[in-house]
C-alpha cells in the first residue's frame, strides 16, 4: 500500500493523545472554540467538507472533523507552542485538494467552472443586490445562490492538476504508526 509523507503543526495535546492512546481524532467543539464568533462560517465550510469527505472515507469512531495536512510543510502555521509533525500515511486514508480551493470555499466563495461561469455568477449575484457571496450564508434571503455557491464546492475535489506546493490533504485520525518525526518550532 502507498504511504504519503505529510504535514501537520499541532498543540503538545494532540501528540500526549496520540503517544497514550495511539491515536489522536478532532471533535466538531474544538473547530468552535477554536474559531470563536467567525465559527458560524468555518461551520458552513467545514460542514461540506466533512459530509463529502465521509461520502468518500467513511470516519472510524469518535472522528467528527477531519485534520489538515501538506505535502509542503510550509504551509504549516507555527504557533509559539506548535509541534510540526511528520506522517506517512496510507493513501486510502487520505482526500487530496487544491487549499487555493479550499481557502475559497473557508469564504464561502463560488467555485466557477471557468472564466465565463464566473462572470454568470457574479451577474446573478448582481442582480439580487449582492456584492460578494458572504450575505448569502448570513441571511436566510438567497437559497438559490446558496444552492449553486455549495454545490461548486463539490469542484474541490476535481482539481487533479494541483501543483505540489499547493496540495492539501484530510485525514480522518492521525495514528501512532503513521508518526515519522516531531519538531519544535
Amino acid at each position: 500500500m502507498d504511504e504519503i509523507l505529510l504535514y501537520t503543526a499541532q498543540q503538545p495535546v494532540v501528540l500526549d493523545c496520540i503517544e497514550r492512546d495511539g491515536v489522536s481524532v478532532v471533535k466538531r467543539a474544538y473547530v468552535d472554540k477554536k474559531y470563536g464568533d467567525a465559527a458560524w462560517s468555518f461551520q458552513e465550510a467545514y460542514a461540506f467538507f466533512r459530509q463529502q469527505m465521509a461520502l468518500r472515507i467513511p470516519p472510524p469512531a469518535g472522528a467528527e472533523s477531519p485534520i489538515w495536512l501538506y505535502a509542503d510543510r510550509c504551509w504549516c502555521f507555527m504557533g509559539p507552542e506548535s509541534l510540526l509533525l511528520s506522517f506517512r500515511i496510507p493513501a486510502d486514508r487520505l482526500l487530496f485538494f487544491d487549499r487555493r480551493l479550499w481557502e475559497r470555499i473557508l469564504n464561502l466563495e463560488y467555485l466557477s467552472r471557468d472564466e465565463a461561469d464566473e462572470a454568470a455568477f457574479a451577474r446573478e449575484l448582481k442582480s439580487v443586490g449582492l456584492e460578494n457571496t458572504h450575505k448569502v450564508f448570513s441571511t436566510a434571503f438567497y437559497p438559490l445562490q446558496k444552492r449553486k455557491i455549495r454545490d461548486s464546492w463539490k469542484r474541490l475535489f476535481q482539481s487533479a492538476d494541483c501543483p505540489e506546493a499547493y496540495r492539501q490533504a484530510a485525514v480522518w485520525e492521525l495514528r501512532k504508526e503513521w508518526l515519522v518525526e516531531v519538531q519544535s518550532p
